[in-house]
């Protein structure tokens, strides 16, 4: 007799090679791209699903109210385009997408930069970093705030999700730098020294916080911790470690609802697919071999923070990802990403 235990791998694999033939985009965008599009999403209280990203030096914002299935037609998020007054008037400048995350108000929040690109000042960038907020799911934004500078220069980029802290605070982690704590009521500033076990004080950290409290941060190693970020402990196992030709950017974090964790990343250089994997204990384990691939024939921006994954409700959820021929939103039950032992 065939053990039930050999059956069910094969089983599991018949069931994906069937799933596979229904994986098909939405287009959220469907034209030509380059440059720094860099999608972003969110899921508003209400379930509406927000998308922002980058079109002609403005962020671009559309929306979805049946979970993707439908896409409003991109509006330009107007406060993005000006010109913040702390920074001088230049021929060459750029904006430069940030992210969108919902508050725990219900707010929509959208951060990015804008940057002075002439390098006048001994080859210094100036990247204000800016954000709006949308008390209406996306809909109308309020004008610009600027987060900084601190000793004279700008904070740069924030490409991450923002995570919400006590006291109306948020916890921005930066491009460059240790990450900050900023009060938008006061405009004040506060070093989070997030470093592991090596005392390496890492940048390019998505910070998440499960849903049992606990803190994930995810650079060239995984981090976790269990008392808001006073001690981290070094995970080992996790799949999506980068390798010294590839930085990773497109890496992401999704926490659920039930506990669990969800990393979803791009197939290396070659920039095909979406590959998945879920950790079923608040992400203190990982196992590679259960690393689900969606879209293997698809191009895919892998990096540069596409594609990006939001829970919709408790059995899906929602990929943004871009690639030359667009920014594309892919649905998926969350089923297909438990892959049985």
């Amino acid at each position: 007799m065939v053990s039930f235990r050999l059956i069910l791998p094969i089983l599991f694999l018949f069931i994906q090679q069937v799933h596979a033939a229904a994986d098909k985009p939405v287009s959220i965008l469907a034209e030509r791209i380059q440059g720094h599009i860099h999608p972003s999403i969110c899921r508003a209280q209400e379930g509406t699903l927000i998308v922002v990203y980058k079109g002609a030096n403005v962020l671009m914002c559309s929306r979805s109210d049946d979970q993707g299935e439908i896409w409003s037609t991109p509006t330009a998020i107007a406060t993005s385009a000006k010109r913040p007054a702390v920074i001088r008037e230049v021929k060459k400048y750029e904006v430069y997408p940030g992210t969108v995350d919902t508050l725990p108000d219900g707010r929509i929040l959208v951060t990015w930069n804008y940057i002075a690109d002439d390098k006048v000042k001994d080859g210094y960038y100036e990247r204000a970093l800016l954000y709006s907020v949308s008390s209406d799911q996306g809909r109308s934004w309020s004008e610009q705030r600027l987060i900084g500078p601190v000793d004279g220069r700008h904070l740069g980029a924030v490409r991450h999700n923002v995570l919400p802290w006590k006291g109306g605070r948020w916890l921005l982690p930066l491009r460059t730098g240790i990450p900050r704590l900023y009060d938008p009521e006061t405009g004040t500033l506060e070093e989070f020294p997030l470093a592991g076990p090596d005392g390496v004080q890492h940048e390019f950290q998505q910070i998440v916080r499960t849903a049992n409290g606990s803190l994930l941060a995810m650079g060239p190693v995984l981090l976790r911790s269990t008392n808001s970020g006073q001690n981290w402990s070094l995970l080992k196992g996790f799949p999506a470690i980068p390798d010294q030709r590839d930085n990773a950017e497109g890496r992401y974090l999704t926490t659920l609802s039930d506990g669990r964790v969800l990393v979803t990343w791009g197939r290396g250089q070659k920039n095909v697919g979406l590959s998945y994997n879920l950790s079923t204990d608040d992400g203190r384990t990982w196992d590679a071999s259960r690393t689900v691939v969606l879209l293997p024939d698809t191009p895919v921006a892998a990096r540069y923070y596409s594609a990006r994954t939001i829970q919709i409700d408790e059995k899906s959820v929602g990929t943004v990802f871009m690639n030359r021929y667009g920014v594309h939103f892919l649905k998926v039950p969350v089923k297909r990403l438990d892959v049985p032992f």
